[in-house]
């Protein structure tokens, strides 16, 4: 009776081991796909972008005019934000680049890909405009 228990753990934990193993796998084979990775910037772009405009105003309403000169945590974080726009804006048009030249998508998903990569450089351009992107 402990025989069979015994073999009955066994394979549970070799069951686990090659679960992880295939989730590890799983990860790494998406982390390196150019199509899972321009999916991931775009999600990127829209939801720092929105952040950045969210916390921006939020910060400018609670703190006043003075936040800009004496620049608290919170706004030092905001003020890092446009770096991480700019670098997922490259990432989203690389990855729509890649898209058409490709194939890897429908049309429309590819059209829409290639807006968001648009309104991404649109907002760097606007960024670096105001001043919160040192060229």
């Amino acid at each position: 009776m402990t025989d069979q228990h015994t073999s009955q753990q066994r394979t549970g934990t070799e069951h686990e081991h090659l679960d992880r193993r295939g989730y590890t796998h799983g990860v790494k084979r998406r982390l390196t796909s150019a199509l899972w990775l321009a999916r991931a910037a775009s999600i990127g772009l829209r939801s720092i972008s929105i952040g950045f405009v969210i916390l921006f105003v939020f910060i400018l309403e609670t703190g006043g005019d003075l936040t800009l000169i004496t620049r608290p945590l919170p706004m030092q974080i905001a003020l890092t934000l446009p770096y991480l726009i700019a670098v997922l804006t490259l990432g989203t048009t690389a990855g729509a680049l890649l898209a058409w030249r490709y194939r890897y998508w429908s049309l429309p998903v590819r059209i829409h890909q290639t807006v968001l990569a648009l309104l991404g450089l649109a907002f760097c351009w606007q960024l670096s405009t105001l001043g919160f992107l040192a060229v």
